[in-house]
């Protein structure tokens, strides 16, 4: 039986194709972890770890990392190949990530237009950053 690494070009298209997915799997992964961090999804409790309950700072490390990531391998890893508007979101999201689970005066700033309005906001400004840079 051959392997499908062995099988030439149609295998080597095959394995371009599987690794053209890695992108939609991270967006999945940043959607869900900003949902959480933010407070649009309730607690996510692991009950093969004795009913281990993740926090939102194990969402807001995800985010970052799944983030960093995506950036990193982006076909324009430099901010010089965007438009100023798009640079602002790219580097607003991190900081959103990062200012909700960390600096109390951004939460009760955005918080301030609502609850949930505020968070809505702030999922919508890392959405809107991690559309602009991984495209």
């Amino acid at each position: 039986m051959a392997s499908r690494y062995s099988q030439g070009l149609s295998g080597l298209a095959s394995d371009y194709a599987m690794l053209r997915t890695i992108p939609a799997l991270l967006s999945v992964v940043f959607v869900a972890t900003g949902l959480y961090a933010f407070g649009g999804i309730s607690d996510i409790t692991i009950t093969w770890l004795s009913n281990y309950t993740l926090t939102s700072e194990h969402a807001t490390l995800g985010g970052i990392l799944v983030y960093a990531l995506a950036f990193m391998s982006s076909e324009t890893k430099s901010l010089e190949h965007y438009e100023p508007w798009e640079m602002a979101f790219i580097v607003a999201s991190p900081a959103v990530i990062l200012g909700w689970q960390y600096v109390t005066e951004l939460k009760d700033l955005l918080l301030g237009l609502g609850d949930p309005l505020g968070a809505q906001v702030a999922f919508l400004i890392t959405v809107v950053g991690w559309a602009v840079a991984v495209r």
